[in-house]
């Protein structure tokens, strides 16, 4: 029965995909055209026009999850599995790679990946097409979408920014010198210039592949035409864009005005001059700014309106004046979050909810302890953005440790703000700023800094001897010491700064090694300790495992000694200790040696004795025979006589087989003349 099933929800489905083309309309691009940029700008158009879920749909507006990757082109493969048609993948707890337009899957969910940490998929009926997080979501894979091409090497351009590929992957906190042009990339990967129009690679760089047919049916089920106004938009039409300051001549006071309150009757003013026949209408939905928008002069509209956004952690970067991408998604986000209608236009509503003082923040604060469980700003993300800006350097794990802990902590310290550990709204909120402070000391390791480096270092340090004991995660004042001690044994000027040129002479293979390396104490490791282990183990003061590892134990076992031999107990086996503990050795091993010499001799000397006894006694016919020794003793007596004369026979053939070898190659050394002579 079950098998029944699926056969008919794959007939429905292939079904529904070839009726949903006839119905809602045709591919404007082939599927060798699709790429991982134009699959991520449909599924944002998807997101900002509110496509509709709907179970099985493929059509222009409405779709379900995989309906929506289905609806760029016919990509993806298996509807019902996409990720088994996929070409490749991995999963999501080890990272997403920098590349537009992955597929995301979960058990019985797809997704797609707009990168910068965010994604789009249809999620179910009361949703719709929901842009997040990625790591909001509990997305277990990633995967290349089947059919869908991804760039290796070179410019893109996706939602008016650019970002630019190598190996495979978009560049991030860096620059690049290309045609000598220097480019900077932020933590998202966004170049701060555009490079020539050329220079991007060929890709539909349009929202959604799939259009409606051009014969609209009056109301086809899954089907809302788009809308011709102006709100859902995201098309930057001159007609809806607010401009703060159109006529300077004919308003005498609006220079010292700065404010987003003090511009709203310009815009009504506008309204009523270009349409007044609609102002009751406009009143009920006036737009305060939208996508393009400018600040001009000393109109500062658009500057207040991302200070806004920025202060509750929706807009990742400060204000900059003009009314970008960026800027529409922060404020869809909010108005997401804040249960307004999702435009990414900015009107009344929406304006005065910003400024209420009672907005949901985008932000939920995360503490140490705790693992990834779907919160608004996870610990994947977390980590993420601290590797970005170089204060995390260990795995992404989701799981709020030690290391995550100090990495924020150092992220506190150098951003000027209250060092907690815990990465509360504010922290968050610098943090995911765009202008953040990159770590100042990433190529440095100073005293008093913590972290996955820092264990790398002293980790080297006690392979070289400069450090005993146990290695820890923080740059202490012991671990101090053996930094100095190296830096002088290597010629570097003594600091409590290990720069890059030290760390590297450090790692290097002849690196050189400390002056008491043969010293051994607690906490080296080697064959000389495992040695030093074993002479300890003859003497009977160590009776753990020959590990290799100078333990408590050893050190205890060595103080014992040290006090037993009349040496200054310390627990330090340096020369004289070492000197002595391997001459003790020696000299029980040799008497053990003697020892079981002496007790082979005797055993056979009283077994022939024995032997001798029974076979000397004489007995009259009719006695009964009683011997010293019983069955069981004689069949030991007799075992050990056999052993001898094995052993003894073993020797001779060794000492007859030598004979002849020595024999054979004195005659080869004879000259050939002369050993014939000697046969006749």
């Amino acid at each position: 029965m079950a098998k029944i099933m699926k056969k008919v929800v794959a007939c429905a489905l292939t079904v529904s995909m070839a009726s949903a083309m006839m119905v809602s309309g045709v591919l404007t691009a082939s599927a060798e055209s699709s790429t991982g940029v134009g699959l991520s700008a449909h599924a944002l158009t998807a997101y900002r026009e509110g496509w509709r879920y709907v179970w099985g749909g493929t059509s222009y507006g409405a779709v379900d999850c995989s309906g929506l990757i289905w609806t760029y082109n016919g990509v993806g493969g298996i509807r019902t599995d996409m990720l088994a048609a996929s070409p490749s993948w991995g999963y999501v707890s080890n990272g997403i790679p920098n590349i537009h337009g992955l597929g995301l899957h979960m058990p019985g969910h797809v997704g797609v990946y707009i990168g910068s940490g965010m994604a789009v998929d249809a999620r179910d009926e009361y949703s719709g097409v929901v842009y997040h997080n990625v790591y909001n979501k509990n997305w277990v894979e990633w995967f290349k979408v089947s059919g869908v091409s991804y760039p290796e090497n070179g410019w893109v351009l996706l939602d008016g920014d650019s970002f630019y590929y190598e190996n495979g992957e978009y560049i991030t906190n860096t620059t690049r010198t290309l045609d000598g042009v220097t480019y900077s990339f932020d933590g998202a990967g966004v170049s701060d210039m555009a490079p020539p129009s050329e220079a991007y690679q060929a890709t539909d760089y349009s929202y959604a592949s799939a259009e409606p047919a051009p014969e609209p049916e009056p109301e086809p089920e899954p089907e809302p035409e788009p809308e011709p106004e102006p709100e859902p938009s995201y098309e930057p039409e001159p007609e809806p864009s607010y401009e703060p300051e159109p006529e300077p001549e004919s308003e005498p006071e609006p220079e010292p005005e700065s404010s987003v309150e003090s511009e709203e009757p310009q815009e009504s003013e506008e309204e009523s001059e270009s349409e007044p026949e609609e102002e009751s209408e406009e009143e009920e939905v006036k737009i305060i700014a939208s996508y393009g928008d400018e600040d001009e002069g000393k109109s500062k509209t658009v500057y207040n309106i991302q200070t806004k956004l920025y202060e509750l952690g929706y807009l990742s970067e400060k204000a900059s004046g003009y009314f970008g991408s960026d800027t529409v998604d922060a404020v869809m986000l909010f108005q997401n979050y804040n249960d307004l209608e999702v435009t990414g236009i900015v009107d009344e509503k929406t304006y005065s909810k910003l400024k209420d003082g009672k907005a949901k923040t985008n932000f939920t604060t995360l503490e140490p302890d705790t693992y990834d469980d779907g919160a608004n700003m996870s610990v994947s993300a977390l980590q993420t953005r601290l590797t970005e800006l170089k204060y995390y350097f260990d795995d992404i794990t989701g799981y709020y440790g030690e290391l995550t802990k100090n990495s924020v902590e150092q992220f506190q310290n150098d951003n000027g703000l209250k060092v907690t550990g815990i990465a509360d709204a504010k922290t968050l909120k610098k943090l995911y700023n765009r202008n953040a402070k990159v770590n100042p000391n990433a190529d440095n390791l100073i005293l008093g800094q913590s972290g996955a480096l820092v264990v790398k270092m002293q980790k080297r340090l006690s392979e070289l001897r400069y450090l005993p004991g146990v290695v820890s995660e923080e740059f202490s004042e012991d671990v101090l010491k053996a930094v100095n001690l190296f830096q002088k044994t290597a010629g570097f000027e003594e600091s409590e700064i290990v720069t890059p040129e030290q760390l590297e002479a450090l790692y290097a293979e002849d690196a050189p090694k400390s002056p008491d390396y043969d010293v051994l104490q607690y906490g080296f490791s080697g064959d000389d300790v495992a040695q030093l282990q074993s002479h300890l183990a003859i003497l009977k003061y160590y009776d753990g495992k020959v590990s290799g590892t100078f333990t408590e134990d050893v050190r205890e076992a060595v103080k014992r000694f040290q006090s037993d031999y009349k040496l200054e107990v310390t627990g330090i086996a340096d020369a004289e200790t070492q000197e002595m503990i391997k001459t003790e050795s020696q000299r029980e091993s040799s008497k053990v040696g003697d020892s079981l010499i002496l007790k082979t001799a005797t055993v056979s000397d009283n077994a022939l004795a024995s032997l001798a006894e029974t076979k000397t006694q004489v007995h009259t016919p009719g006695d009964v025979v009683i011997t010293s020794s019983d069955n069981g003793e004689m069949m030991r007596i007799l075992a050990i006589l056999g052993a001898v004369v094995v052993f003894t026979i073993f020797l001779s053939a060794v000492f007859i087989i030598e004979l002849k070898r020595k024999k054979k190659n004195s005659v080869s050394e004879i000259d050939p003349n002369e050993f014939y002579r000697r046969r006749l």
